[in-house]
């Protein structure tokens, strides 16, 4: 009876330690990923994918998650430099913050750095003057 309990327990434990992950990989920047790269991550029809070139000749892609819009600016090459995050609403904002103050080193209130084989990110919380908030991050 104690082992079957302790599968049980394992397997929850697991589901959650997933669930978590899977949260954490799509609300996160693909700096360095090529266009490809992440429309094939992103192929599903519940992320909304969208892709196409700015006013000013610059390609990108936007996906919709559970939590936020996040938008992946690429170079000519198509390799993302830039990745914008806008969480849905408070919650989602107040889930990054949180996230990134335990996962990132923290550089103010507003600003993180993450470091890794890539190189290093560094990831701006914005608030513009016309409201609403959204993170950046840039090589």
């Amino acid at each position: 009876m104690a082992i079957l309990n302790l599968n049980n327990m394992k397997k929850a434990l697991l589901t959650i330690l997933f669930g978590i992950t899977s949260l954490t990989i799509f609300g996160q920047a693909r700096l360095g990923s090529t266009a490809t790269e992440i429309k094939n991550e992103f192929w599903e029809s519940t992320y909304n994918l969208k892709s196409g070139y700015t006013d000013d000749g610059i390609y990108y892609v936007s996906i919709e998650t559970e939590r936020a819009t996040v938008i992946y600016w690429f170079n000519t090459d198509k390799v993302c430099t830039l990745c914008m995050i806008v969480p849905d609403n408070q919650g989602a904002l107040n889930f990054y913050v949180e996230l990134y103050n335990r996962q990132y080193v923290i550089v103010s209130s507003t600003k993180w750095k993450m470091y890794s084989d890539g190189g290093i990110a560094e990831i701006s919380l914005i608030y513009p003057d016309d409201g609403g908030y959204y993170f950046l991050w840039s090589n």
